[in-house]
């Protein structure tokens, strides 16, 4: 079930003491689904998943997602390692690419992630099928 639907967006100016995603505007579709509310017998890696599609509207945060999910995860509560990110290339179609974040350090408040991009495994992909409306013209051919 998802415990968010809907679009994300910012201005790009500085309204509180946080730093903005971007100096310039931009909107992302998201929804993020927590597992554990589906079934709280299982232990999950990732109890979270934040599926993410770029509107077209403004700055990209593809290049570098890391404070995209800085602030996903300050404004929903959540932790940025135990989220799984999917980004979603267009709206509507099955075509992901998985986004994670390890912890590498930390200096003072700040603290530091490495990022690794890669395709989505074949669980993933049919958990984002069930709880995504998808296009069916992509097939089970694009994972392989």
């Amino acid at each position: 079930m998802a415990m968010y639907q809907g679009r994300y967006s910012w201005d790009g100016r500085k309204t509180d003491e946080r730093e903005p995603i971007s100096w310039f505007p931009g909107a992302y579709d998201i929804t993020i689904v927590n597992l554990t509310e589906e079934d709280n017998t299982i232990s999950y890696m990732w109890p979270y998943v934040c599926v993410f599609t770029n509107t077209g509207s403004g700055y990209s945060v593809s290049a570098n997602p890391e404070r995209f999910a800085k602030r996903i995860c300050e404004d929903f509560g959540l932790k940025i390692e135990k989220v799984l990110w999917a980004e979603q290339a267009t709206a509507g179609t099955a075509d992901f690419e998985i986004v994670t974040f390890h912890r590498r350090g930390q200096l003072g408040e700040q603290t530091f992630y490495s990022m690794k991009r890669r395709k989505p495994l074949p669980n993933e992909v049919s958990f984002l099928r069930k709880h995504l409306s998808l296009r069916e013209e992509v097939g089970d051919s694009h994972w392989q």
